[in-house]
């Protein structure tokens, strides 16, 4: 740390703040083993605990389709998250602003300091202060954001289990009342276990259980509830906009497989498979051949142009970084700010492409609304400079 100069010291600070916030962030996450763990061996399951989850499934009460309150949900969220969001752009024009000043004295301070990088630090750090350029300023909202996406994250992870949880357990009541109503009506009986499974009665047994599974086909894919879980090209917002299938497998609700997501637990994998049978793989869960694709790679491809875009705004309207003690543009500030432009783009890629299409979908319309909101306050910014240098002219003509 003594061998650098104070402007890489001020950034690395940032950064190691913010990288042990993330840790933390994970860490408390990873800590609660019981978060986003739902048991489906009782009569009902239990509701999901994490506040985003329940902010999203009571705005889902009214709107119905997962599809537009994930939209809904966004919208409202970065409205919200606005004063933040108009804070961090109102000091990164100051900052730009205040450089394009300083810019010239900072060239020729450079100029005169030579090889002396001591001396010209002092004084840049004055005429910083000054100007009231703050380095540390713009940097404070884009950490709470990175905060807001890991607990984002949390909440529709757990909401993600709890969907599994409630998929399979509306099915599993579907399988067994069928299972009970044929019991009766054929065997005489109201329990599985006194059933005479002779082979005699073998096909008349596999009969009962196709029954069974055929009505918790025509329950999945009804209507009401395909509309509720689908969302334009995707058949199942819960699960990927990618080439994984419709309807999750065992292996994926119990966590076994699948990228971070919640698990369900109470029930044995025979079981699963059994009730949802004639579900996975349906035609109607998914595209394809064999229905394998339950999307069409659409949202993560979005996501992440739109991310980049979003990126790109965001540092041109933060201006060019101070000149180096070489009298050149700050090569280490300027690699910061390409790397933040990339890694964004690249890590909500990841997200969107491994998890649930409903986080897709948030990071594709947060990004939306975010470039939207840079260009609307951009074109403000050019209203206001003009304003700004119309009245500037009419005082120097009338002091002439």
């Amino acid at each position: 740390m003594a061998g650098l100069d104070f402007r890489r010291r001020r950034m690395f600070s940032v950064y190691a703040v913010v990288i042990l916030l993330v840790i933390c962030c994970c860490v408390l996450s990873a800590c609660d083993a019981d978060r986003g763990v739902f048991d489906v061996s009782g009569d009902t399951v239990s509701e999901p605990t994490h506040f985003i989850a329940k902010l999203m499934y009571q705005l889902n009460d009214n709107i119905k389709v997962f599809g537009w309150t994930v939209i809904a949900f966004t919208v409202i969220l970065k409205l919200v998250l606005s004063p933040l969001d108009i804070w961090q752009k109102v000091i990164s024009r100051r900052n730009a602003k205040a450089m394009e000043r300083m810019r010239p004295q900072l060239e020729a301070l450079a100029e005169k300091c030579g090889d002396d990088k001591q001396r010209y630090q002092q004084e840049q750090m004055a005429l910083y202060k000054k100007e009231k350029y703050s380095m540390v300023g713009a940097c404070l909202p884009s950490l709470v954001t990175i905060i807001v996406f890991i607990v984002l994250f949390a909440g529709f992870r757990e909401m993600v289990g709890y969907q599994f949880a409630q998929d399979y357990k509306s099915a599993h009541n579907v399988f067994q009342t069928s299972v009970n109503r044929q019991l009766e009506e054929e065997w005489g009986v109201t329990d599985i276990s006194l059933v005479d499974k002779t082979a005699e009665n073998a096909e008349k047994y596999q009969n009962m259980i196709s029954v069974a599974q055929d009505e918790v086909y025509k329950f999945y894919f009804a209507p009401e509830q395909k509309e509720a879980r689908g969302f334009l090209w995707i058949h199942n917002v819960f699960v990927s906009d990618s080439w994984v299938e419709g309807v999750p497998d065992y292996l994926v609700v119990s966590g076994q497989s699948g990228f971070a997501m919640s698990r369900i637990t109470g029930v044995m994998k025979d079981e699963y498979e059994l009730v949802m049978h004639k579900v996975i793989g349906a035609e109607e869960a998914g595209w394809g051949k064999g229905a394998k694709w339950n999307g069409w790679l659409l949202l993560p491809v979005f996501s992440v142009a739109l991310s980049f875009l979003s990126q790109k705004l965001l540092t041109k309207s933060q201006g060019a970084p101070p000149p180096s003690p070489n009298g050149k543009s700050g090569d280490s500030m300027q690699a910061n700010m390409k790397m933040m432009q990339y890694f964004m783009p690249i890590m909500i890629g990841v997200f969107a492409l491994f998890y649930s299409a409903a986080f897709a979908l948030y990071t594709f319309t947060s990004s939306l609304v975010a470039i939207v909101f840079q260009l609307v306050f951009t074109l403000v910014g050019k209203i206001l400079d003009k304003r700004e240098a119309s009245g500037k002219g009419k005082f120097a003509t009338g002091r002439r």
